[in-house]
């Protein structure tokens, strides 16, 4: 078993999607958040949980985004989840 760090959803939100976007609520912090289709896209992987690695593996053949980019992107995007508690963080 990997000791990388994964990440998966926090199940204290409730969402609904509109058309490829995604619209958020914490009910106990009574917030809302808006996805774009990318962040989307990362929401619907994350369903299972995945290493920093797996995700950008998934996204670039996905996507037409440098490893390097995709790598930058995606690990400022989980820890401003994270932060916000949309997304938690195990082993």
């Amino acid at each position: 078993m990997s000791s990388e760090k994964k990440y998966t959803h926090n199940n204290e939100t409730i969402s609904g999607r509109l058309h490829d976007e995604l619209v958020m609520m914490d009910i106990k912090k009574g917030k809302y958040f808006y996805l774009n289709p990318v962040a989307t896209r990362i929401w619907d992987l994350l369903s299972q949980p995945l290493s920093l690695d797996e995700l950008c593996r998934k996204l670039t053949a996905e996507y037409e985004v440098a490893e390097v980019q995709c790598r930058g992107e995606i690990e400022e995007y989980l820890e401003e989840m994270k932060k916000l508690g949309l997304l938690l963080m195990i082993k």
